[in-house]
């Protein structure tokens, strides 16, 4: 009676296909609705009927299932619903290796079945010598896309990565990798945006050997090069900003320290995907920009000295934002931004800081006095110190490389009130 019961409640958790439309908030009917509603009362039944079943494998790996679909925000989920389902999966918070066989095999990997990634062999999760189906395998793969009638899907693959042990990857890898590079390499972006959060969540315990030695690495790297040309859509920020944090972290796990191939995958994520395409095309679209700035301080700090040689394109980008423009005002998050990877620049590259001192000094001398002046003639009351603060750090970077700078170049390059420029200089002469 308890097995029929529990097959009954796995049943009615299944989450509606609706809930897959493109929008979350169009199409979902008032039965959804009713249905959502009742999502914590079987979740509730099912916890229950877990102290009264001892379950096997098999029954393990639905419970999962069902409430790893539970397991974060999204529209069919409540704040009641995820805690009980966070209290379920408490019971599999290390599950061992039969039962994640158990979930990949029966409960992840037949959502896929149907749009096998053409560039995997299916049988060992090993990066092909070319793709599966010629030239044309990729417009295949994106033909039916069944999976993406099931909106959970996501949930549950990351409930996988989070709980597989390191030293489990080599016998689940053909499981783990074909879904994540299905949502890796979807057209669409909000769902390559989930399959570089897959990247990130697998790049914290998966072997460096495993992606070494089934070419992942390569084809990783590829896809999410790819992911850093989506500048058009809504989500495009937060993808540009995860996929170049991945990118890093990738290359510094799947490279050896200070090799000739870990400086070149580097150079060509600052090179050729920042300057030369975000920054070259997405001029116009501050989101993007914003986030491409975010991510530039781990990078330049990988790349050390090797930083020098963007120093053309680098310091002119950020310096652009803290210039005052007449009718257009540059949002304080993007100074602030430009601020922390310019400190970044000064801290790598001091021998080359001599040469760009005057240029830097003379525009966070003017984003100062224009900061100023704009409060003087608003709230005077409120100072934006955050972004002072940044400034004023800036200053002091330049100042423990050029010492001069202060004496030299500051007072020649400002037009200042004398109380000001005390103010500015404070702490770093």
């Amino acid at each position: 009676m308890s097995e029929k019961k529990l097959q009954q409640i796995l049943r009615s958790l299944q989450i509606p296909s609706d809930y897959a439309q493109k929008s979350e908030t169009t199409g979902i009917t008032s039965q959804v609705e009713i249905w959502k509603a009742k999502t914590s009362c079987l979740l509730r039944d099912l916890f229950e009927l877990m102290r009264e079943k001892e379950l096997s494998i098999a029954e393990q790996a639905d419970v999962v299932a069902a409430a790893a679909s539970f397991d974060a925000h999204n529209s069919w989920t409540s704040p009641e619903s995820r805690a009980l389902a966070t209290e379920i999966l408490a019971d599999f918070s290390e599950p061992n290796l039969p039962l994640m066989f158990q979930i990949l095999e029966k409960n992840v990997n037949p959502l896929f079945r149907s749009n096998l990634h053409p560039s995997l062999n299916p049988s060992t999760g090993r990066k092909t010598d070319r793709p599966a189906g010629g030239p044309m395998g990729t417009h295949d793969f994106y033909e039916t896309q069944a999976w993406k009638k099931y909106p959970a899907a996501a949930n549950l693959v990351f409930w996988c990565l989070r709980h597989i042990q390191s030293q489990d990857y080599d016998r689940l890898w053909y499981l783990v990798i074909p879904p994540i590079m299905t949502f890796l390499d979807d057209w669409q972006v909000p769902y390559k945006l989930k399959g570089v959060q897959m990247v990130e969540d697998l790049l914290q315990h998966v072997p460096r050997e495993v992606l070494k030695r089934t070419g992942v690495d390569g084809l990783i790297l590829t896809s999410l090069n790819t992911c850093l040309a989506q500048l058009d859509d809504t989500e495009s920020p937060q993808l540009i900003q995860t996929a170049i944090s991945v990118s890093l972290s990738l290359s510094l796990l799947t490279t050896t320290p200070g090799s000739s191939m870990q400086f070149d995958q580097l150079c060509a994520l600052l090179g050729e995907r920042i300057i030369g395409a975000i920054w070259l095309y997405s001029y116009d679209k501050l989101g993007v920009v914003q986030a491409s700035v975010d991510s530039l301080p781990p990078l330049l700090n990988a790349l050390g000295l090797g930083c020098c040689r963007y120093l053309k394109a680098l310091i002119p980008q950020l310096l652009h934002p803290l210039l005052p423009v007449s009718f257009t005002s540059h949002p304080v998050e993007l100074q602030i931004s430009s601020l922390r990877a310019l400190t970044m620049i000064i801290h790598e590259c001091p021998y080359r800081m001599s040469q760009w001192k005057g240029t830097i000094i003379d525009s966070i001398s003017r984003c100062w006095v224009h900061s100023r002046d704009t409060q003087s003639v608003g709230d005077s009351s409120r100072r934006d110190s955050k972004l002072e603060e940044h400034l004023r750090s800036s200053c002091e970077a330049l100042a423990k490389v050029c010492p001069s700078i202060i004496e030299e170049e500051l007072r020649r390059l400002l037009v200042i009130d004398h109380d000001m420029f005390q103010e500015l200089v404070a702490g770093i002469a």
